[in-house]
């Protein structure tokens, strides 16, 4: 068996920590990152925006449809910039069924043609023509239309 100096660990040989060269080093291509980055995430939060939003105006008229087959009445859907809302008829007036935030909320901008869709009992929207429903914010838009049958399609 030999007699001597142990030889010492490999890792025992490697010094800990960074220099402070090193660090801002890590920094500088840290930020240069960023810089490239953050101006395409706002485009993608627009974005994000947007289809939600459109997924709440969508749903908002799905329900409304739905509520008046199944329940047998008039239904309505008021889309409003700050408020997105669900009433029922009451035999003389209309009764809130369901409400919550607009696309307003999320920073989106809201145009309408026809700003409450209306729909009977078997759950035909009532009106003239199709409402159709454009959601802005940024350089991305989404717009809905709905048919006078009560589906809603996004183009």
């Amino acid at each position: 068996m030999p007699v001597g100096p142990r030889p010492l660990p490999l890792f025992r040989s490697m010094r800990r920590g960074l220099t402070l060269a090193e660090l801002m080093v890590v920094l500088a291509i840290l930020a240069i990152v960023m810089a490239v980055t953050f101006p395409r995430l706002a485009g993608v939060r627009d974005w994000i925006a947007v289809d939600a939003a459109a997924q709440e105006v969508s749903a908002a008229i799905g329900v409304a449809r739905s509520a008046a087959v199944m329940q047998g009445t008039r239904s309505r859907t008021v889309i409003a910039a700050d408020s997105l809302r669900i009433d029922r008829w009451q035999g003389d007036t209309w009764g809130d069924l369901q409400r919550w935030p607009g696309p307003e909320g999320r920073g989106v901008a809201l145009e309408v043609t026809n700003p409450i869709v209306v729909f009977d009992p078997i759950g035909l929207a009532s009106g003239v023509s199709n409402t159709k429903v454009v959601l802005r914010r940024g350089t991305h838009a989404a717009t809905l239309t709905v048919s006078r049958l009560g589906r809603v399609k996004r183009w």
